[in-house]
């Protein structure tokens, strides 16, 4: 939960909202290290009948950025550091991600950073901020209905 929350968020944000998970927990590899779950699978439903494909693992021999490939009909998006798009005409377009400070875990990425900077501009300009409990919310809800379906009669 701590570690992919936010690739939860992102998924939705890019698929859409989740009406239904189907998924499991579990601690595969790191049970000599962590007394938590190490990896998660889930296949998550959206509202608009998309199906969506969750895979998430403490137990990774690299550190490695977050990767999300959706495909629909007209492009190809792969999301794995820098953001690229292949359309179905051949053309590509790359978004570069912005590059973090030197010391810091580059494989984070400066989401975080960026987020609390956007979070107190709109302390000053009275705007509400764009992402509110009800947002936050929802990813909770999946992780919480992965996590029943995973301990059911433990």
């Amino acid at each position: 939960m701590n570690q992919a929350i936010h690739t939860l968020d992102l998924l939705q944000w890019l698929v859409g909202d989740v009406e239904s998970v189907a998924g499991s927990v579990s601690t595969r590899s790191l049970a000599d290290v962590i007394e938590v779950e190490d990896t998660a699978e889930i296949t998550l439903n959206h509202a608009s009948g998309v199906r969506s494909l969750f895979y998430a693992t403490l137990a990774n021999g690299v550190n490695s950025p977050v990767t999300i490939d959706i495909v629909t009909e007209r492009a190809t998006l792969q999301l794995r550091g820098d953001l690229t798009i292949t359309h179905a005409n051949g053309s590509v377009e790359t978004v570069a991600e912005l590059p973090a400070r030197l010391g810091e875990r580059s494989y984070w990425g400066i989401s975080h950073q960026v987020l609390i900077r956007d979070f107190y501009d709109h302390l000053d300009d009275g705007a509400p901020f764009w992402i509110n409990p009800r947002e936050a919310f929802k990813s909770l809800r999946i992780i919480k209905d992965v996590y029943a379906q995973s301990f059911v009669g433990s």
